[in-house]
């Protein structure tokens, strides 16, 4: 495995991707992580899917893409997908899901992924169509991890504490009631963060960059490569 790179949210959209391929001249030895809301398989006929992986297989330069889940996911097709040796969901052949709660190896780090955020705009969303439930992490997902020491933890939204203690950067649309938010998730990535060590805790959702301290970093538009 050559090069790996961290980004943030696509919602479907690949453009950002394929022009950072193009920049700086990744090839099929390189990587790019999504930390959720990638939303490639979205509608449930998968006509968008459809054209994206084409484009995808036109401008991509044999580029491997791995994305975990966020809370803008199709999770009746995701949940659907043919899981290979690596334990990853099978998008097509360089198109891979790191599932929610697996441990997996890039060029010699531990990685350990629990996507997964609670909407906060699921009021205005209709379920099985632009919202599933599956969104949330659940207590039974966190207490499946192993404790002990990762390298690094890929997320989409962050523990509790570092939201609340930095909620003057991560609550980015002003036009939503905080009061009606759920925190579920970033309640289990609590319990998540008090329950193993890390070096590096990368995740997206808040539609912002920002380096938070030595371990956590929000990531949206930027990429940044595995040390």
């Amino acid at each position: 495995m050559g090069r790996v790179f961290f980004t943030g949210d696509l919602h479907g959209d690949i453009t950002k991707l394929i022009r950072f391929i193009e920049r700086f001249n990744l090839t099929s030895e390189d990587s790019i992580v999504v930390l959720g809301d990638a939303a490639l398989l979205w509608r449930n006929d998968k006509k968008d899917f459809k054209i994206t992986l084409k484009n995808w297989e036109l401008c991509s330069n044999g580029v491997h893409l791995y994305f975990i889940d966020g809370n803008h996911e199709n999770f009746k097709l995701l949940n659907h997908l043919p899981i290979d040796e690596n334990n990853m969901g099978v998008v097509s052949e360089t198109i891979h899901y790191l599932r929610r709660g697996q441990t997996y190896t890039f060029n010699n780090k531990k990685v350990l992924v629990c996507g997964g955020a609670d909407s906060i705009d699921k009021f205005r969303r209709t379920e099985g169509l632009t919202w599933w439930a599956d969104e949330a992490i659940s207590e039974e997902t966190i207490d499946g991890i192993s404790a002990g020491h990762y390298d690094y933890v890929l997320t989409h939204c962050c523990p509790r504490s570092v939201f609340e203690n930095n909620r003057v950067y991560l609550i980015t649309l002003s036009n939503i009631d905080q009061d009606y938010v759920e925190h579920q998730s970033e309640d289990m990535l609590e319990k998540l963060k008090n329950k193993i060590t890390f070096d590096h805790f990368y995740f997206g959702h808040y539609h912002i960059d920002k380096k938070l301290d030595d371990n956590f970093r929000c990531y949206f538009n930027d990429f940044e490569e595995m040390k």
